[in-house]
Order: structure tokens, then C-alpha cells, then sequence
């Protein structure tokens, strides 16, 4: 039976459903007109395997399908070839994609109103889509994901570069859309429940629901390297100043003070933190760029530094070192929202001396390793696949 005929025939009423043609919306198969549906509107295509908060939307978005909707995802300028729009439709999520009936998702919704709810991934998403989908779907319910507080993330910033215009505009423009516009929604999704505390004094609480990263362990603590075979430290970034900012600071100001006692400790740094830097100038560090698999760095490294001095949200590089039972060092700013205690589940230091005095302990002291280690799984509990289906289920 063809597409047109199952879905005339689950409706059981004469509807004009030319929208629903394969050629002009990626895997409409995977589309049931007897479940709910959900739009998710990213201002850029989520890639999962490159930085944690696309690994976040990627694990919401199948755990809504996995509750029984529809799932459409959607940025702009993204085509069918693409290996993630693959990837996606080979998890049966659709994918909406520029063809030649439907240019835009606009023209696309004023045919194909059957949305109940739309998922704005982020701040970029909300300020582009958000009126515009808005007067074409009046009676969906509307969901901001924050990912996180972003004017707040600007304000830190400012303290420590109080002179930089830029990010007094930054600062302006996202705490308009995030305590402004952002309350006229029906949710709005905090990254912690610190962050929540915050958003509360801008919008109505019972609005605003946490989901948090979504990690899990990825292997078995045994398979990993044990204390006296892991060898180095491992940081990873995105191009997003903080993590620039971490990169200046522990090269400059805390490995230096390392160096002295242990001569020879490798710093290696995945991600593409390295398009916004001059390379010459950081030569002791190792640059590796996009790693497609960071699973050997994991489980070999001997710890994780996150000197993050600015920032917000929940660190996704943090969690993704649990998994591996990797020992972490980092920040209050790193470690905020995750609920983690100092010496039992990370290491917390805030100034280059004690940072420092920090990552040389972790690297030297054996049992304190393995207790940090073993430590990893309580510290993912609040971060579970359960712990989010409970939560989505309060959106009606």
C-alpha cells in the first residue's frame, strides 16, 4: 500500500496530504498521522560526535521517539547528502531537507500543520524561528532549550575582560531573548537545576523543567588503563571562548608550574579549539583537531583538565570523561550544575597555583586516581536516559 493511501486510510477522512511525498521530505515513512509530532528547529545541524550539546539534542530526540512521536528535525541549508542527515534518517527521525515544492520550512508548515510541539534548540534557533513558526502553528506548544543560560555566560566573561564592547553587546542582546522572549513560551528547558534557580526570577517556575547532559558508562572500568599504564593529560573543546580561554590559561599559567615537578607530562587537545588559535605559540601541547573516535584518548590518558574560568551550562566533556573513567581537574565554573563533590568525584581548583598542585597530586597519588575513577558512575547518575523520560513526559 502506498504512503498516500496508509495515511488517507489512518485518518479516515478526506484531506489533502500532497506534502507526504517521499521526493519532498526526507524518510516520511517513519511518519504515523496517529501519534503526536514534534519539530525540532536548530539554527545549525547537530553532530553529535563533535561537541556535547548536539550529543544532547541527538539523545532527546530518540528518546522522544522512543516515547511514541513523530520526530521532524530541521536547520537551514542542510541537504540530503549530508552524512548527519544520514545518519538521522537511518534512525528514522525526518529530516526535513530544501526541495523543490517546499524551499523553506515555512512554506512546508503552512501546508503540514500537524504539529503539537516545536523544540527550539538554543538561543539562535528561538531568535530566527520562534515569531515565524509561531504565527503559522498558533495552537502548538512552543519549548526553548537554553542548552544554557547564555547572558550569563557573558557576564562571567565580561568580569574577567571587562573592557571588550563585544561582549557587553552579547551580554545585551541574550539577555533580552532569554528573560524577555523566552518566558512568552510554554516550557522553557534548563541545563541544571542551578540554572533553573536563575530563570526563575525572569519566568513563571512552573514553566521551566531540567534535563541535564544524557551520559552513561560506555564501557566497563576494567577495560580501561589502570593508573600505572595511562599515561598524559587530555583537554577537549569546541571553538566557544571559554574553551579558548581554558586553553590560554592552562598553557600560560598552569602548566608552567606543572612542568617544574613533572617535565615530560603531554598535554593533548581534541577538537577544533585550534582554528581560533596561532599554533605557534602553544608548542609544547599537542593539537589534534577532530577525533573521530575519542575513545583510545579515554582510556589511556591518565586525567582530564577542564580549567574552565567562564561559562555556563553543564560541561559535556566532563560527563563524556566519566564514562571512560577518566580522573578529572577542573573548575567551579567546570563542575557547576553536575552536583559533584571535591575529592570524591572530580578535583576543584580555581586559581593557576592550585590547579596546578592539583593536576601534579592526580598524576602522582594512586589511590586518589582510582577513587575518583571508580567514583564515575555515582557521578553520572544524575545524568541518566531514565532520569529524562520522566521528565519529558511532564510536557503535555
Amino acid at each position: 500500500m502506498g504512503i498516500i493511501k496508509r495515511i488517507k486510510k489512518h485518518f479516515k477522512r478526506k484531506e489533502k496530504l500532497s506534502i507526504l511525498n517521499t521526493q519532498e521530505i526526507v524518510n516520511i515513512g517513519s511518519f504515523d498521522p496517529l501519534k503526536k509530532t514534534i519539530l525540532f528547529a536548530s539554527r545549525d545541524f547537530p553532530t553529535h560526535d563533535r561537541d556535547s550539546g548536539s550529543n544532547r539534542l541527538k539523545e532527546i530526540i530518540f528518546i522522544y521517539k522512543e516515547l511514541g512521536y513523530n520526530c521532524i528535525l530541521f536547520a537551514p541549508h542542510i541537504f540530503e547528502d549530508d552524512p548527519y542527515v544520514k545518519f538521522y534518517k537511518v534512525n528514522n527521525i525526518i529530516v526535513f531537507t530544501e526541495n523543490k515544492k517546499y524551499k523553506t520550512i515555512y512554506e512546508f508548515l503552512n501546508d503540514f500543520k500537524k504539529v503539537d510541539f516545536v523544540w527550539f534548540n538554543g538561543p539562535l534557533a528561538l531568535n530566527l524561528f520562534y515569531q515565524k513558526i509561531k504565527n503559522i502553528l498558533p495552537t502548538a506548544k512552543f519549548i526553548y532549550d537554553m542548552v544554557d543560560i547564555h547572558f550569563l555566560r557573558y557576564k562571567r566573561a565580561i568580569e574577567i575582560e571587562p573592557n571588550r564592547i563585544s561582549l557587553k553587546k552579547k551580554y545585551k542582546h541574550f539577555f533580552r531573548l532569554e528573560t524577555v522572549i523566552a518566558p512568552q513560551l510554554d516550557y522553557i528547558i534548563a541545563i541544571s537545576d542551578k540554572e533553573k534557580e536563575i530563570m526563575q526570577k525572569y519566568s513563571d517556575e512552573r514553566k521551566i523543567l531540567t534535563i541535564s547532559n544524557i551520559h552513561y558508562p560506555k564501557i566497563d572500568i576494567s577495560e580501561r588503563n589502570d593508573f600505572a599504564s595511562s599515561r598524559g593529560i587530555v583537554f577537549i573543546g569546541s571553538i566557544h571562548e571559554p574553551n579558548i580561554d581554558a586553553v590560554k590559561f592552562l598553557y600560560e599559567k598552569v602548566m608552567p608550574l606543572v612542568w617544574k615537578e613533572n617535565p615530560d607530562l603531554e598535554v593533548s587537545v581534541i577538537g577544533n579549539v585550534a582554528d581560533k588559535l596561532d599554533l605557534k605559540q602553544y608548542p609544547k601541547f599537542k593539537f589534534l583537531g577532530f577525533v573521530e573516535s575519542i575513545e583510545e584518548y579515554f582510556m589511556t590518558s591518565k586525567l582530564m583538565v577542564a580549567p574552565l574560568r567562564f561559562g555556563a551550562g553543564v560541561k559535556g566533556k566532563i560527563g563524556q570523561a566519566f564514562e571512560y573513567f577518566l580522573p578529572v581537574v577542573t573548575t567551579d565554573i567546570g563542575a557547576e550544575g553536575m552536583q559533584l563533590v571535591n575529592e570524591k568525584n572530580v578535583l576543584i581548583a580555581n586559581d593557576e597555583k592550585s590547579f596546578a598542585e592539583s593536576i601534579i597530586r592526580l598524576n602522582n597519588d594512586e589511590k586518589l586516581w582510582n577513587l575518583l575513577s571508580e567514583n564515575s558512575v555515582n557521578s553520572l547518575r544524575p545524568f541518566s536516559i531514565e532520569a529524562v523520560h520522566e521528565t519529558l513526559k511532564k510536557i503535555i
